[in-house]
């Protein structure tokens, strides 16, 4: 059967994620690596086309040869890499479609290690493709530091977002994600109030902690982002007060709970990208 796909991935608002032109040629590679003596090499090589041409809303046509085909299924690959997901359900199901006629097809063991050899933050399990359980998670440290309390509470978070629960994980993941702007704050010696709110943690963070200076390519374009970060984190706060656990709140419903959820560890993990390159710097 197709591979099945959460809405959020078949109709993602706002940008897709896409696939880097290398993790398609090792798509297509693979493609190529795929034959059968029942079944001719163009004929298989054409059913990859055919999946990734409906993919991206592309015309389907069958080529004259072999060496057109190859030719055009990279075509029709790099055109479907606009979107990660499509791309990976029509490489799957075409292998599906493939095996069903007696074709040695790949597993999705192969998708996922091409997967996570390129950083693509999806992964093909019983059937279904999904986010990687480990996108956007913050490292979970064996201690019983700061850090470790902050990521205990966000795995929390993600486990009750995972139990449909995600309005009661609004609450948790706030607090750690204002224990973890604080403790930042603390560790690069810059000065805060003992009240500070979450919002203002930031953008002090922001503007004093030396990890966060956006002075690299498109450096406007990334405090545009910033800025929106800075927001979403003043809304964040709102609707922690005003509508999770924390007090007696009508409740958001799943969907923008979730929403919430993953701009709040979008946040985390940039937080933590910097500091890590500010280390290795």
């Amino acid at each position: 059967m197709p591979i099945e796909m959460p809405v959020e991935l078949r109709f993602p608002m706002g940008g897709t994620v896409p696939l880097t032109m290398d993790a398609v040629q090792d798509f297509i590679n693979l493609a190529r690596r795929t034959s059968s003596s029942a079944v001719g090499r163009q004929d298989i090589i054409e059913r990859f086309k055919e999946y990734f041409a409906a993919a991206s809303g592309d015309q389907y046509a069958r080529s004259s040869s072999l060496s057109w085909s190859e030719s055009d299924l990279e075509y029709h690959a790099e055109l479907a890499a606009s979107d990660a997901p499509g791309f990976i359900a029509a490489f799957c199901d075409a292998c599906e479609m493939l095996e069903s006629v007696g074709v040695a097809v790949p597993g999705h063991q192969y998708v996922n290690n091409i997967l996570e050899k390129h950083g693509v933050p999806f992964r093909v399990k019983n059937n279904q493709l999904a986010e990687a359980e480990d996108h956007l998670s913050p490292p979970v440290p064996s201690d019983d530091s700061a850090e470790s309390t902050v990521s205990r509470a966000l795995a929390d978070a993600k486990a009750l977002v995972g139990h449909s629960n995600a309005a009661s994980a609004i609450d948790r993941a706030h607090t750690a994600l204002h224990a973890y702007l604080i403790k930042l704050c603390e560790d690069a010696s810059i000065h805060t109030d003992s009240d500070i709110s979450l919002s203002k943690a930031f953008k002090l963070l922001r503007r004093e902690h030396p990890a966060l200076a956006p002075d690299g390519p498109r450096a406007e374009d990334i405090t545009k982002i910033l800025q929106s970060f800075a927001s979403a984190i003043d809304a964040f706060s709102t609707i922690r007060n005003k509508a999770s656990l924390a007090h007696a709140n009508d409740l958001l419903e799943e969907p923008e709970a979730t929403a919430a959820l993953n701009s709040i560890y979008t946040v985390f993990r940039y937080l933590q990208d910097c500091i890590k390159r500010s280390g290795n710097a």
